[in-house]
């Protein structure tokens, strides 16, 4: 009897502290609806009432969390943190250039290289993305000047003593006529974040014309003369343009004036500048067709901004890319990870080049600029069939796949669906197939928050991501990396690396920059990876290509006892095992992993070859 009375009281205590985590788990849940920022608060709370339930049976703990109501509670706050998200979409470059719809503007970046422009700064001055301000069309001493003002107003910016915008007067090369440019800093949370240039460069369309003409009965060569005085040139050009006597376009003009009822030539080109912004343009994108301003990669102090490429589907869907290195090089796929880790460090970049690799990056449905599918939509196999017309596309008949973190998965389904296509695979920090709760247990504090989740509590998913991009982007990314990733000491230092860390913050705009599609299409795969058995689609590639694996020893998801059970299970493949790196060794690391990929190229038959514990 007593031993009853105990353990009806060890039971009655189990329950009570199950209910106190619970309301401990609520409250936290509705601060961070408030302050995504403390989504810390709650990871040690929700893993010391899940981590318990991990080994019950799925229905035992989808009942528990039914019946403790956390669901509802969930559902509630996923809702404020996607209405939330929708105000990231743009970036502070975007929401710039947006202003200027039909006058020439572009930004620079923090290396004054061209990082965004629209299409009247392309037509009016020969701006080209990714280029230094030498592609401008205006005079030499002009540049200059340009080049002297921006450089001063960058270098102020980074002494925190942020100047008034500058203006400066330039003349074109093509015509020589005056250009006048204004130059402001962008600031995204009060901190300086690259250039906006604005000129008095303006770009008529056809419909913009005809509007004009149609809307004050104007003439053909009446409205082209309005034009023509909206581009700042005198009679006498105007005329010499139009083979006609500096008369007979005065006359013109004074035919204008009565039309529009302008009062003198500054009201008149008032009523041109606002004829020309309520215009429609040319033609209408297609559904799911990105703004004609190209995309870029914005790159950092010593990383080149890229543009990005695209490709359109069957289906309606735009698909991303990007390529750099030798473009007549060996192609390799890069695999960059649900992180969106699409950049190299610079100097790795240029390795690639110089070293005869052709590096192409799918970005995959709703990151970057590639559109989103359903959540019922096959995520494994469009991502396949895109990455089969991107080759296709290139005229890449094979290619070797370098893959990080948790893309293993995508790069063996594609082997599974064209083996032929693919010559080999390296993974670096690549996670393979998962067992059960023990290699979650055996996770970093945050890993096993958020990757715990996925495989055993999937539900939680549409909050805990946005949640966390929320708070990535409040506290900065180096911040949140030193956050999640606090028990890596080689992860930590990276932070403190600008060389190694504006690839990493670069790269990654491609899904902290993406908004709420982002966020869905992170939530997809990771609850696909933890929550699917792709096994037999990885043992599919077992005697078939060589495939290898880099892993740190401070790996955050592959503790080294699951490492030795990696090995144990895939003795196949190759592991590279390397002491004081973590999850992102690439970037630590990336000599060491160009090595390895040419060792993989370059001799097949060897890859499986035994390896020492430690690569140095």
């Amino acid at each position: 009897m007593a031993g009853q009375f105990k353990n009806t009281r060890a039971r009655t205590a189990g329950a009570n502290c199950s209910i106190d985590l619970q309301t401990e788990v609520i409250d936290r849940l509705y601060g961070v609806a408030l302050n995504p920022e403390t989504m810390n608060d709650l990871v040690d709370h929700w893993s010391a009432l899940m981590t318990p339930q991990w080994r019950r049976s799925a229905h035992g703990r989808n009942g528990m969390l039914e019946s403790s109501g956390l669901l509802r509670h969930f559902s509630r706050v996923e809702q404020v943190l996607y209405q939330q998200g929708g105000r990231h979409q743009c970036g502070a470059e975007e929401n710039e250039l947006r202003r200027y719809r039909r006058a020439a503007a572009f930004t620079l970046s923090g290396s004054l290289r061209i990082s965004a422009m629209n299409h009247a700064a392309a037509k009016m001055l020969g701006a080209q993305l990714g280029d230094t301000l030498s592609c401008l069309q205006i005079r030499d001493e002009d540049l200059a000047a340009l080049s002297r003002a921006a450089f001063g107003l960058n270098r102020r910016a980074r002494a925190d003593s942020l100047p008034p915008s500058q203006l400066i007067r330039a003349r074109r090369l093509v015509d020589d006529r005056l250009v006048l440019m204004l130059i402001r800093l962008i600031q995204r949370d009060g901190a300086p974040d690259g250039i906006l240039v604005a000129t008095t460069e303006v770009d008529w369309s056809n419909n913009a014309t005809t509007l004009l003409r149609d809307a004050y009965h104007l003439t053909q060569a009446e409205a082209e003369v309005m034009v023509g005085l909206t581009e700042s040139n005198t009679l006498k050009d105007i005329a010499r343009s139009r083979g006609r006597s500096v008369d007979t376009i005065r006359t013109q003009v004074k035919s204008i004036l009565t039309k529009t009822e302008a009062h003198g030539q500054n009201d008149l080109l008032r009523l041109a500048i606002s004829v020309m912004n309520i215009a429609p343009p040319e033609t209408l994108p297609d559904v799911g067709e990105p703004a004609d301003r190209t995309r870029i990669s914005r790159g950092g102090v010593e990383l080149p901004p890229l543009p990005f490429s695209r490709i359109a589907r069957p289906d309606g869907r735009w698909m991303e890319y990007l390529e750099f290195g030798d473009p007549k090089g060996r192609p390799t796929l890069f695999y960059c990870s649900n992180h969106g880790l699409c950049r190299w460090p610079a100097s790795g970049e240029f390795t690639a080049a110089q070293a005869g690799l052709r590096v192409i990056v799918p970005v995959r449905p709703g990151y970057g600029g590639s559109t989103p599918i359903s959540p019922t939509d096959d995520r494994m196999e469009i991502c396949a069939q895109d990455c089969i017309a991107l080759m296709d596309q290139l005229h890449i008949p094979s290619a070797h796949l370098l893959v990080l973190d948790a893309d293993m998965m995508f790069a063996s389904h594609l082997h599974k669906k064209v083996p032929e296509r693919v010559l080999g695979v390296l993974g670096v920090s690549a996670l393979l197939p998962l067992g059960g709760a023990e290699h979650y247990e055996r996770m970093g504090r945050w890993q096993k928050f958020m990757l715990g989740a996925a495989r055993f509590t999937p539900q939680v998913l549409p909050f805990l991501v946005p949640a966390s991009l929320a708070m990535a982007r409040r506290m900065g990314k180096a911040e949140f990396v030193r956050m999640a990733y606090g028990n890596s000491a080689a992860d930590v230092a990276i932070t403190r690396s600008p060389r190694q860390f504006e690839a990493m913050a670069s790269g990654s705009e491609i899904l902290l920059g993406g908004g709420i599609e982002a966020a869905r299409a992170f939530a997809q795969e990771v609850a696909l990876i933890h929550g699917t058995d792709w096994r037999p689609d990885f043992d599919r590639m077992r005697g078939r290509i060589p495939v290898a694996n880099m892993i740190g020893t401070e790996n955050q998801t592959i503790a080294r006892e699951t490492l030795r059970e990696y090995q144990r299970d895939y003795p196949w493949v190759r592991f590279v095992v390397l002491e004081n790196t973590g999850s992102f060794l690439f970037f630590q690391r990336w000599p060491e992993v160009l090595q390895e990929l040419e060792r993989l190229m370059s001799n097949p038959q060897d890859v499986n070859a035994p390896c020492p514990d430690v690569y140095r």
